[in-house]
């Protein structure tokens, strides 16, 4: 956690042990220690994080949460040890890269899972071990885009009796074409799978889905499948609003690299790759779940105002982060932390933005514009 300081590691653990009152070390001393505890310790201290959450938490859509699946690359250290476990760039022979996944409330702004692997370990293949740690609900709903547009995924998602909606590409699969070429924008039909397609997934029973097309203003055909047959519940300009959505996982990718500076490693192992990726995930969730009960105080105190805002407004991400790590010692360290909990809530609270409301695209035929995906990776 304390390479959240992105400072010097001598300078870090001698502020934070002076603070302690603890005799101080050296930065190489620390460095020798970290790797005495289990990477798998911060990937625990995740999962915990993300668990019963809904238990105090109601943010859902039309009675689901939403969980948006996305990955991206971290750039990693060139040390040998780290370029010998995660590999290099078919271009480079110094620069090593690795794989990450999230899946994410986009709602609440907690990862409820996050997988990190080798440039050869495929995002399905992240997407996998995931759901193997999430167990189906009812009421979840996964959004994903088209690099999980596949006849296997949809499958298994049917085979679990998990909701769907995933963004496919409309040339690439036989089946994409053929519902392209149908003149409907929305409807129910059979997935069967192709040859290949019945490889992959080991089956040759087809998927009954739901097929919803939206004409962007670009003139691009966005194909959306999806689990939600109940047409009356969820009109199409719903599903369209659903995947809309799926860019919340977005916002979290980039909270977790260009503003908390994840890719700013302070190790030369992949053990400490592990540790500090997943330190920063559950500094992530942390900053969520104060964000949360912070979220609350801002409705309450706008239901008690007589003049409404014009405006929406939420907590600043990066204000409630940079609070975070002020606190996060005292957090660690003492034994009674409720009242540093309530203090910290309430800084996030006070600092606020205004919801910005995204670019729009004209849907032809499916009434109200909707926000576009903005991809950062």
């Amino acid at each position: 956690m304390l390479q959240l300081f992105k400072e010097s590691a001598e300078f870090v653990t001698c502020d934070v042990l002076s603070k302690l009152g603890k005799q101080e070390v050296t930065g190489s001393a620390f460095s020798q220690a970290r790797y005495k505890i289990e990477w798998q310790f911060f990937s625990d201290l995740c999962a915990i994080s993300s668990e019963d959450y809904d238990s105090f938490s109601t943010a859902k859509w039309k009675g689901y949460r939403v969980f948006g699946g996305d990955g991206s690359t971290l750039n990693l250290p060139a040390s040998k040890q780290i370029r010998g476990h995660f590999g290099v760039e078919t271009n480079s022979l110094k620069t090593s890269l690795a794989r990450i996944l999230l899946v994410y409330d986009v709602l609440t702004g907690l990862t409820i899972q996050a997988r990190l692997g080798r440039m050869s370990t495929g995002e399905s293949g992240l997407l996998d071990d995931c759901l193997l740690e999430i167990p189906p609900r009812p009421d979840d709903l996964l959004v994903l885009d088209r690099n999980f547009g596949h006849f296997h995924i949809a499958h298994r998602m049917t085979c679990e009796e998990r909701a769907f909606c995933i963004r496919m590409s409309t040339g690439m699969s036989n089946f994409a074409k053929e519902v392209m070429a149908d003149k409907r924008m929305d409807f129910i039909t059979e997935w069967v799978p192709s040859k290949s397609e019945r490889g992959t997934a080991k089956t040759s029973d087809p998927v009954r889905v739901r097929v919803t097309k939206a004409v962007l203003e670009t003139g691009e055909t966005e194909l959306l499948v999806s689990s939600l047959q109940d047409m009356e519940s969820f009109k199409n300009e719903d599903i369209v609003e659903l995947y809309g959505m799926r860019w919340g996982v977005e916002e979290g990718i980039k909270n977790l690299k260009p503003k908390i500076k994840v890719e700013q490693f302070g190790c030369k192992k992949p053990q400490g790759i592990y540790q500090e990726f997943y330190a920063h995930i559950l500094a992530m969730n942390m900053v969520a779940l104060a964000g949360i009960a912070a979220t609350e105080q801002i409705e309450k105190k706008n239901r008690s105002k007589k003049k409404k805002r014009k405006l929406i407004y939420k907590y600043n991400w990066k204000n409630a982060f940079l609070q975070l790590r002020k606190m996060i010692v005292d957090l660690f360290s003492r034994e009674s932390v409720e009242k540093i909990l309530e203090t910290l809530v309430d800084k996030i609270a006070r600092k606020l933005v205004a919801v910005k409301k995204g670019r729009k695209f004209s849907r032809k035929g499916l009434g109200k514009a909707t926000r576009v995906n903005q991809y950062y990776k």
